[in-house]
């Protein structure tokens, strides 16, 4: 991978760009481009998203290249949720499709909780942090990940996290069942 402080910058170069003209088809290629430089799918979907609002049915086939150059990192789950929207008119501006990353979109209402205040790569990230710091019994950092997962209703990380304390120990530290009871109970 590129250098992520250089590919950022071209993201937000790009990203500057788009504020002026939003209908550039190659400051959005290229904001593509530079967002599969960074970690993470979420810099790539926000990109895809804002590339999607702006060009409607007549531009099928530059959506359709961008798409498959942005499949792989996205995944198939993320990928077939686009794919209805090559040949379509223009994404709408708000969309379940948005990240924190699109600049031309806006996450819709039903787009879970979790998703609008870390995406499934910060959760992954976070669990992997504690996972680390756990191993040296940071109390502190079980505390602040465990308050991270009810306010922010991060289950992914919850259970990323959860599942490998069981591996490593067989048995759950003192209030992991609460929290647990507290996510199942605003899932419902």
């Amino acid at each position: 991978m590129a250098d992520p402080l250089c590919a950022r910058q071209e993201v937000r170069r790009q990203t500057r760009k788009l504020t002026q003209r939003r209908d550039d088809v190659g400051a959005h290629l290229a904001r593509v481009h530079a967002s599969l430089q960074l970690d993470g799918m979420e810099p790539v979907q926000g990109a895809l998203a804002d590339l999607f609002a702006s060009f409607g049915a007549d531009s099928a086939a530059l959506k359709a290249a961008a798409l498959q150059l942005a499949a792989p990192r996205l995944g198939s789950r993320v990928a077939r949720r686009f794919e209805p929207w090559v040949g379509a008119e223009a994404l709408p501006r708000i969309t379940p499709l948005a990240t924190r990353w699109s600049l031309i979109v806006s996450a819709s209402a039903d787009t879970p909780a979790r998703s609008r205040r870390c995406s499934a790569d910060d959760s992954r990230q976070l669990a992997a942090q504690f996972l680390a710091d756990f191993d040296v019994q940071n109390g502190p950092a079980q505390a602040a990940f465990l308050d991270h997962c009810l306010t922010c209703q991060d289950r992914l990380a919850f259970m990323t996290a959860r599942r490998e304390l069981l591996k490593r120990q067989g048995a759950l530290p003192a209030g992991w069942e609460a929290v647990q009871k507290k996510l199942e109970g605003d899932a419902v």
